[in-house]
């Protein structure tokens, strides 16, 4: 009675478990007999591990695309130097950056970096075009709206060194409007960026992504976006962005971007 009970329970999950999970019926391929040939007489894991690919010649014949075809996007990747043994790298000089496609623009949005310039020295000179980083409010609601660790102070002297290092170098920094700032403090923050050379301003409402987040204090009109955008031009920005759905990455923004840098790029040479 046990075996026939057995039996019947083995049977049942054959049909549940099988039918839908785990079938041992054989797979269906839509791979013709042909194709399924040519697969298997490739080359196949162990032989990549190994790195034996000398025997090729069941399968030198392969047509698909080894190289990136005519009109494919692409950006330079640098050299990396290989090493003879780890002692030579103290010796060996950085590899040179690279330009890169003269048709993409490159925009990096950096961190603080806990102020560590030497860290800010090797992005501002990747190869980059435009050197980003947010001061995200005015000075006085910096510990309200940031992390600790950053400050107002500090991120001015990123932006700061950025171009001090590569005075070509485009610098982009970005305010949010509506936590509680007042027009005097708008006014002062955006002349001391002005001050430490920063060339392109973007000016947006903060907006609460959740309710952890900081509620949001004020809605500026537009006519104050537009108001501050005049301001920002005055003071010698080469671009303010001022606007509700204004974000640091204003698209808008980058048609601007493409010509400033095409433009020093033609000084330069």
């Amino acid at each position: 009675m046990s075996l026939r009970c057995g039996n019947v329970a083995r049977s049942l999950r054959s049909r549940v478990f099988g039918k839908y999970l785990c079938s041992p019926v054989r797979a269906v391929s839509s791979l013709p007999d042909k194709k399924k040939e040519f697969l298997q007489n490739g080359p196949d894991f162990q032989d990549f591990v190994s790195g034996d690919l000398a025997d090729k010649s069941t399968w030198d014949e392969y047509k698909g695309n080894l190289k990136r075809q005519k009109g494919e996007r692409y950006v330079r990747k640098l050299d990396v130097p290989i090493l003879e043994s780890v002692g030579e790298v103290e010796n060996m000089p950085p590899p040179q950056p690279q330009s890169w496609n003269p048709q993409i623009l490159v925009e990096c949005l950096t961190p603080d970096f806990r102020g560590d310039l030497k860290a800010i020295e090797k992005v501002v000179l990747s190869g980059l075009d435009v050197y980003a980083h947010n001061v995200e409010t005015v000075p006085e609601l910096q510990r309200k709206v940031r992390d600790p660790r950053a400050n107002f102070d500090q991120s001015l002297r990123v932006l700061k060194h950025a171009k001090e290092v590569r005075p070509d170098v485009i610098s982009k920094t970005s305010i949010m409007l509506g936590l509680g700032e007042n027009d005097k403090q708008v006014y002062a923050t955006m002349k001391a960026l002005r001050e430490a050379d920063v060339d392109c301003l973007t000016l947006g409402q903060y907006m609460q992504p959740t309710k952890r987040h900081l509620k949001v204090e004020e809605y500026i009109t537009p006519e104050k976006f537009k108001y501050w955008e005049k301001v920002g031009n005055e003071l010698g920005f080469h671009y303010t962005a001022s606007g509700p759905l204004v974000r640091s990455s204003y698209k808008a923004g980058e048609f601007f971007l493409k010509n400033l840098v095409a433009k020093r790029k033609t000084k330069a040479v």
